[in-house]
């Protein structure tokens, strides 16, 4: 039966982190890319402008993998249950 619980409750985390990658994800890569036009071109001051955009998006993809992983960790040692001791 905890089995099952723990399943639900792990289903929200990572629903929440795919969408977030799925959005931030297309996101960072167009920036990317934009940059690389850009740089490639007479557009030179704005190259790194859209490089930070596309490493903060970077940074956020892996802020949210992360806090996944914890959740999860959270949820597989029962601290939940713990908490509502108190």
């Amino acid at each position: 039966m905890r089995e099952t619980t723990n399943r639900k409750k792990k289903i929200a985390p990572i629903v929440v982190a795919v969408l977030v990658v799925l959005y931030i994800g297309p996101l960072v890569l167009m920036m990317a890319a934009l940059a690389g036009f850009l740089g490639a071109q007479e557009g030179l001051a704005v190259a790194p402008f859209f490089l930070l955009y596309a490493f903060a998006g970077g940074a956020v993809i892996v802020g949210v993998l992360a806090a996944m992983a914890q959740r999860l960790r959270e949820i597989d040692g029962g601290e939940e249950e713990d908490a509502k001791k108190y």
